[in-house]
């Protein structure tokens, strides 16, 4: 098979299909059948995970889900929907022993399993974290958002890292407010800039083995986690109105760069703050400012 013109005309429908794209002279394929990814974050349907888990799936991708308990019922809603899924077992990043709880579990069904993909879409803030100034926010809550939302990526690895195969791909999710200020974002603007020094340090770390770690910034999207940010609609009408591409993007189209960077074409490719995002990122001074 060679990549012919009308390929490109035709779209990456067969390509996440499974059917394999030559690249040069080198048969680099999105192609990811008899690879097993461990996928955290999903929440319900409208969840940028679950959106991953589609498309790793629709690759030939094995899942095997962390979740949290309080969203049980609504992630087990979601086996039916895809065939891949191999299996669902409790995750809290919030402490080292219940984290590796989710490896115990997953290592006692399947002794000596490999992961070729790790999927990090993890992010919470208690509620009093976005109900008054960030220089007001207390311990606590601040606490509990920077360890969930940044330096579980950290936990996460290191009992992953056992498990994991030859030049397996870890992508996490950040976003924008890392590195410029977003209203009423406050504390989870500083857990995504840990989040993303924990890319760079862990890229670094496991990158001799081979491993590779990025993460992917995506613009707003509406999903249930957003839902409690005070504004969330003026900012998407905002980026919608100023973005290069005059829109927003969807989980689709993070998802879509997931699976680039789980797969073989990326394979140069860690450390890297990756933005999907229509090309906000690019802006400085946006075109509306003379409307």
């Amino acid at each position: 098979m060679t990549l012919l013109a009308h390929r490109v005309g035709k779209g990456l429908e067969g390509v996440f299909a499974g059917e394999p794209m030559l690249v040069g002279t080198g048969a680099f394929m999105l192609e990811l059948k008899g690879k097993t990814a461990l996928v955290f974050g999903v929440a319900s349907e409208e969840s940028i995970a679950w959106a991953i888990c589609e498309q790793l799936s629709a690759a030939g991708c094995k899942l095997i889900l962390g979740f949290q308990k309080r969203f049980m019922s609504r992630v087990f809603q979601l086996k039916e929907k895809l065939d891949n899924i191999e299996a669902f077992y409790p995750i809290d990043v919030e402490t080292n022993e219940l984290t590796a709880e989710f490896f115990t579990e997953w290592q006692n069904a399947n002794p000596g399993a490999k992961a070729d993909i790790v999927i990090h879409a993890i992010g919470f803030a208690p509620r009093p974290c976005f109900d008054r100034p960030v220089l007001f926010v207390e311990n606590d809550p601040m606490n509990t958002a920077m360890t969930i939302s940044a330096h579980s990526l950290q936990r996460v690895m290191r009992y992953a890292l056992p498990h994991l195969a030859p030049n397996s791909s870890t992508i996490t999710l950040t976003y924008a407010a890392s590195t410029r200020w977003v209203p009423n974002y406050g504390v989870m603007s500083i857990a995504k800039a840990a989040l993303e020094a924990w890319t760079r340090e862990l890229a670094n770390h496991v990158g001799p083995d081979g491993h590779r770690i990025n993460a992917i910034s995506s613009g707003p999207i509406k999903t249930l986690a957003a839902g409690g940010i005070p504004g969330f609609d003026d900012i998407l009408e905002h980026v919608e109105r100023n973005s290069p591409l005059r829109r927003n993007v969807t989980q689709e189209d993070v998802a879509g760069c997931a699976t680039w960077l789980a797969s073989p074409l990326s394979s140069g490719v860690t450390g890297q703050i990756i933005h999907v995002d229509a090309g906000y990122s690019s802006i400085m001074v946006p075109d509306s400012i003379s409307d």
